[in-house]
């Protein structure tokens, strides 16, 4: 596990990891649930001078990891923006009982 460069809440028994792409130039920060069945990524990236971040919501099921967003794929250019997304995204994972497609739709 290592250090959570957004600084969010993370709910007790999740994991998180940061992977630095440096040929995309870009940063992924993937938190995971206990049974891992359910993660949030940020992803930041940048566009000429600009740092753009996506938040997504994936679960695992039928043995591959499905993709729901947040926001409705918008991309985040403020950081306290993304972190507010990601945060809200975690929160409302960890309560019991609460599943992805409550989340997002398709």
């Amino acid at each position: 596990m290592t250090d959570d460069p957004f600084s969010l809440a993370v709910p007790e028994g999740w994991t998180v990891e940061t992977d630095v792409d440096t040929d995309e130039a870009s940063a992924k920060t993937v938190y995971e649930s206990p049974d891992s069945d359910r993660r949030v990524t940020i992803t930041e990236f940048a566009r000429g001078l600009t740092l753009y971040w996506w938040v997504d919501i994936f679960a695992f099921a039928d043995g591959e990891w499905h993709r729901r967003e947040v926001g409705l794929g918008d991309s985040y250019r403020d950081a306290d923006a993304v972190s507010d997304a990601a945060q809200d995204a975690l929160d409302r994972l960890s309560v019991s009982g609460e599943r992805v497609e409550s989340i997002a739709d398709d």
